[in-house]
């Protein structure tokens, strides 16, 4: 088969003396359009348990600057997300951040980019799992965490490996329960409404005496961190690159819509919770304040209900963050940014399903593994990552459309840049600020930190000194790459 052009390369990237320049063959199965691609995204967010577990904490922690946090969080996520579309629109390949960062800051970013997505991904799939028990043991008195977490691994895992399409109409049946619990939470809200929509502008927090006080400037700034981490996940459209026809166009758009939507899905439920609460000190003085929102206006069995559809959810969102770990692991793979003996198996492609089953399976061995570690360890080393990841992708979408042209090989252009990336830069570096001057997340940033230092010096240490080592790989242009092969195959 004929090689398809290349497009313009970075000379950084071009100078480095072992980095082949290939085409790829294309092994997973283009099934997906841009609703299935959203709904597979939408189901990693998984708005419904981010605005019950981090939205209730966020309310608990931070009054009515929990709804501010969130819709000026929201923001940030937009901001962040128009990077995201505009890097996959150029580099529409599967493997996440890992393959936007390699092709536009170099190999040796991307490796450290890879190795935070190597261990915060099966991490994150532990806690969610872990978190399973607390919506069962309502009607299932007993429940171990580490049971039901190692549960809910295995059966996201083994249905991660089935065909994508079967992924998406699975995803997808689960997320419909999740949109109508928030459906309900935000209708409870809005027909029982006991405040103004003005008094939403005051920021204020229970004192912790059955009272409330103001929230100050710094509990707002931590409360945006809240929304962040919260509506974070609409990178997953990119995983899906390789799935999805017109991945150029389509893989942008996906990106963008499941931004908007995580963002209203997440803010508009929590003004409702806030203004139809009849008391604000009981509500924001609960240690469960959406739970007991919902017991007070829909009654325990209707309550009860809700919860057991987190579960649902929460076993949704592991679906989908095994469907994305499985691809930044085949991408790394493929792209051989590991040994040869390890590379060969986890780039393999089912003929059956046209999934990467084993890169699937491992990265799933590895949420298991990690439901054995302490919440506490798993939470600290995820919990600075993402401020880095965000920061490697707004450096990226600031470096590539003037490294390499981006702005007219892309499908997708970015209104106003370099405004969202050096926006996006200046809220991640005050969060980082903000970390610095708390000593309780010393630990979560020395992780991040670490497992980027890691990633570095895995690269210059040995994969610089192989020669058959990291490749970047090429598809074609146009609307939707056809298969490709490597030249002198």
């Amino acid at each position: 088969m004929q090689t398809p052009p290349k497009p313009p390369v970075d000379s950084d990237i071009a100078d480095e003396p072992r980095l082949q320049e290939v085409a790829f063959e294309q092994k997973l199965e283009r099934s997906l359009g841009v609703g299935g691609n959203v709904l597979l995204t939408l189901s990693g967010i998984s708005p419904a348990a981010s605005v019950f577990i981090l939205g209730g904490a966020a309310l608990a922690g931070y009054g009515t600057g929990a709804f501010w946090g969130f819709a000026i969080g929201g923001v940030v996520s937009v901001l962040i997300a128009l990077c995201y579309a505009e890097l996959s629109a150029c580099f529409p390949l599967a493997g996440g951040d890992y393959t936007l960062v390699s092709r536009s800051l170099g190999s040796a970013a991307g490796v450290a980019v890879f190795f935070v997505g190597l261990i915060t991904l099966p991490m994150s799939q532990a806690i969610f799992a872990l978190g399973v028990a607390d919506y069962l043991r309502g009607t299932f008195d007993g429940v171990s965490p580490l049971a039901a977490g190692l549960v809910v691994t295995v059966i996201s895992t083994a249905v991660a490996c089935l065909r994508m399409r079967t992924n998406a109409w699975v995803t997808g049946a689960f997320l419909v329960v999740e949109l109508a619990a928030l459906s309900l939470l935000t209708g409870l809200g809005f027909t029982h409404v006991s405040h103004p929509v003005t008094d939403l502008a005051r920021l204020q927090v229970t004192d912790g005496a059955g009272g409330l006080t103001t929230l100050g400037v710094a509990g707002l700034v931590v409360a945006v961190t809240q929304g962040i981490l919260s509506q974070s996940g609409y990178n997953g459209s990119v995983y899906f690159a390789e799935e999805t026809h017109e991945p150029r166009r389509a893989v942008a758009k996906a990106v963008m819509l499941s931004a908007v939507i995580t963002v209203t899905l997440e803010t508009v439920p929590l003004a409702a919770v806030l203004l139809g609460s009849a008391s604000w000190s009981d509500l924001l003085g609960s240690d469960l304040p959406v739970q007991a929102f919902l017991e007070q206006r829909a009654g325990h069995a209707l309550a009860t209900f809700v919860l057991l559809s987190m579960a649902l959810a929460i076993l949704n969102a592991n679906i989908a963050f095994a469907l994305w770990s499985g691809r930044l692991l085949f991408a790394a793979a493929r792209d051989r940014a590991m040994p040869a003996a390890l590379a060969g198996p986890l780039s393999r492609v089912s003929t059956r399903a046209h999934m990467p089953v084993v890169a699937t399976v491992v990265m799933g061995v590895l949420s298991g593994l990690c439901c054995l570690l302490p919440l506490t360890v798993v939470v600290n080393a995820t919990g600075s990552t993402l401020a880095v990841s965000f920061g490697f992708i707004a450096v990226s979408a600031l470096v590539a459309r003037r490294r390499r042209g981006t702005a007219d090989a892309g499908e997708f252009r970015m209104p106003g840049w370099p405004f969202a990336p050096a926006v996006a830069l200046v809220a991640i570096g005050t969060i980082i600020v903000l970390a610095l001057g708390d000593r309780g997340q010393w630990v979560s940033l020395s992780i991040a930190a670490g497992i980027v230092a890691t990633g570095f010096a895995y690269y210059y240490g040995y994969l610089r000194r192989r020669a058959d080592a990291i490749r970047l790989l090429l598809d074609t242009t146009g609307a939707d790459p056809g298969p490709m092969v490597e030249p002198g195959r």
